[in-house]
């Protein structure tokens, strides 16, 4: 590096150091120290000379492609896994700097890997003034680095018309040629405008014309992509189709700016503020395996969470129908718990290993829960993950601050009864059902379900003073949270893979089945597969945690609170009702949490993933707990059982103001 290009690096990580705040998070004294700045120029010659001499310094002498290119961001592989592979190996050996690159030089600046949290709580008036007092603008720019501007949009202005060409567009939408045609034009425009700024030939009018149909052309290639996420829903996406679409929707923003130079008229500075916060953010989060996630996991995870909503809208009961419906579906779900219970019971008991036992279990488990499925009924703990992304779809409706609250807190009332009824389901048939069974094969049959070592054993798993059953019961919770992930997962791929049309054009499969079984086959697929692996997946998760916390020597175990409920009426049967009233005392309370714990882990876990797949702030929920509140002292009631006539927001807040 030149000793001019150190001093003049210098010179900015000393603005940097006035304009730093203490902690990240003062956001008003950063705009405070900017302020000062800016006023210190505005009222110093000297020293807004010396500001403006140093701008146009960095420019000139650093090399401005890698900036404007897909490299700067976490789209500079040809697919999420290789820039993964990129972020892990870097971490521990980075690549061969050049030194010129202002990417480079903005890392020096901004040495700080926090820098970009108090950069982007300075409002962009004061960056916007701040740039305009630098000297950096179109003319500058023509006289200076035109021949650099025009190599990076030449550059940018191919790879999109490359990306707008690739597999996962075509396959999808290329019945659709106005999704396509843009990426295509935009470049053959693109070179006819840079040719003629080249040469002159052409009048600045007809210059200033192209410009705009430029900008046009990659307008409609940013609703192309719009209309391609937005079509999710109904053909699903990929992490492949996902990285394609944010690394172009990214080089479209370069280009616009490039071209913002190129317009003497028209030079939009909010959007090269926008630019530089973003190239901030980016080097402070170089190699960082988060950044890259976050950035390409988020509108796949939207499209888990708006399967899992969908299927939340079926757990949620307004109507005293609805609700009564599906205390039916639990009760019945409770006679295949208890089925599981006993089965689980009989399975402990044979003498193979731990592993067997586990692989076992997860199979009583995973057959139950599909089984379960299959016949319509539910089990109350699986709702949780499916109610909290029904109700950040529903918060993602219509973000109009107070009122929109209010709607969730009705929202939040029904959801809470429909879980309540359920868990109420599930016992009322798990316990008496279970605790009859037992007294029966012993009274008549004289079979032993369990013994007492075991039957205080078991109340010992649930009793808190014994055994760490809340936290048990959380790490379920957790579990019952994965598999709402899977099953939203199997959801889409099912859409995005076709496997229902795949299944169809089977002719194999015609000459066993037939056409109309086969297709029956694919149409219960499409709208089944994904309920079915996730129940597969917690049936399995569920049956080999106890084998590895034990094998790992760790707490890692489960709680789940119909289990341990058909597990405690094994036990006071078994022990003919003689407990000490402590112990009853404490193995009740126990389930009670165990209960609580797997719908508050469940619930959170997704309501966070649901949130952060939205892009909703969770300070925007700030007002809700007193909302809810409110609803609850003036009618409780609806919080466990439907009211007579549905509430609406007026009649249970009032009208706003």
């Amino acid at each position: 590096m030149l000793a001019s290009d150190v001093t003049n690096i210098q010179y900015f990580v000393q603005i940097v150091k006035e304009i730093r705040p203490h902690k990240n998070n003062q956001s008003e004294v950063a705009n405070q120290h900017i302020q000062t700045f800016i006023h210190r120029l505005e009222n110093n010659a000297t020293a807004l000379h010396e500001f403006r001499s140093q701008c146009q310094i960095l420019i000139q002498q650093s090399s401005l492609q890698e900036i404007f290119s897909d490299n700067n961001d976490v789209f500079g592989s040809v697919n999420i896994f290789e820039q993964l592979a990129k972020d892990i190996k870097y971490r521990f050996l980075a690549p061969l700097i050049d030194s010129s690159s202002l990417n480079y030089k903005l890392s020096i600046i901004f040495s700080k890997k926090t820098d970009y949290i108090w950069i982007n709580s300075i409002r962009d008036e004061h960056w916007i003034r701040l740039f305009q007092l630098s000297g950096i603008d179109n003319q500058f720019a023509e006289a200076f680095i035109f021949k650099k501007i025009q190599n990076a949009a030449m550059m940018l202005s191919y790879k999109i018309a490359a990306l707008g060409l690739d597999n996962e567009f075509l396959n999808r939408f290329a019945m659709e040629d106005e999704l396509i045609s843009p990426f295509i034009e935009q470049n053959k425009e693109l070179v006819f405008y840079i040719d003629n700024f080249t040469t002159h030939t052409s009048e600045l009018a007809s210059l200033s014309n192209t410009n705009k149909q430029i900008v046009v052309l990659l307008q409609q290639c940013m609703e192309s992509i719009q209309k391609i996420r937005k079509n999710t829903t109904s053909y699903g996406t990929s992490l492949r189709q996902t990285y394609l679409l944010n690394k172009t929707a990214v080089n479209i923003e370069h280009l616009k700016i490039l071209l913002d130079i190129y317009d003497v008229a028209d030079f939009n500075l909010t959007r090269l503020v926008c630019f530089f916060k973003n190239a901030v953010y980016n080097e402070n989060n170089r190699y960082s395996i988060r950044h890259t996630l976050s950035k390409n996991i988020g509108h796949l995870a939207y499209q888990i969470a708006e399967h899992k909503g969908t299927v939340g809208e079926h757990y949620i009961t307004s109507k005293k129908e609805e609700f009564v419906h599906h205390f039916k579906a639990a009760f019945g779900g409770g006679f295949i718990i208890t089925l599981m219970v006993f089965l689980k019971v009989g399975a402990s008991t044979f003498p193979i290993t731990d592993f067997w036992k586990a692989i076992l279990y997860s199979i009583i488990y995973a057959s139950g829960f599909v089984l379960i499925h299959l016949l319509g009924f539910t089990v109350a703990t699986k709702q949780p993950a499916m109610t909290a992304s029904a109700l950040a779809k529903e918060l993602d409706k219509n973000k109009n601050g107070i009122n929109n609250l209010q709607n969730i807190a009705l929202l939040m009332a029904q959801v809470s009864r429909s879980q309540i009824i359920a868990i109420f389901g599930n016992l009322a048939s798990v316990f008496p059902v279970t605790l009859f069974i037992t007294w029966l094969l012993h009274s008549c049959f004289h079979f032993a379900v369990s013994d007492a070592d075991h039957a205080m054993h078991y109340l010992k798993e649930i009793h808190p003073l014994y055994a760490l059953s809340a936290w048990y019961a959380a790490i379920a919770g957790f579990y019952l949270f994965v598999s709402g992930i899977i099953t939203g997962y199997f959801d889409n791929t099912v859409i995005y893979s076709r496997i229902p049309e795949r299944i169809r054009q089977k002719t194999t499969w015609k000459k066993f089945l037939g056409e109309k079984r086969l297709a029956q086959l694919a149409n219960y697929l499409q709208h089944n597969l994904g309920s079915i692996m996730g129940n597969i997946m917690i049936g399995f998760f569920l049956g080999t945690a106890t084998f590895i916390g034990t094998t790992l020597g760790l707490p890692f175990d489960i709680r789940h609170i119909t289990i341990s409920t058909g597990l405690f009426a094994i036990a006071i049967e078994t022990l003919h009702f003689q407990i000490a009233l402590n112990m009853l005392f404490g193995v009740l309370l126990g389930l009670f949490g165990i209960a609580l714990f797997n719908v508050i882990s469940s619930f959170g876990f997704a309501f966070y993933v649901a949130l952060k797949s939205r892009n909703i702030d969770s300070s925007e929920l700030a007002q809700l707990p007193l909302i809810l509140w409110q609803y609850f002292i003036k009618h409780p009631s609806d919080f466990i059982y439907p009211p007579k006539t549905e509430r609406t927001v007026e009649n249970v807040f009032g009208k706003a103001d």
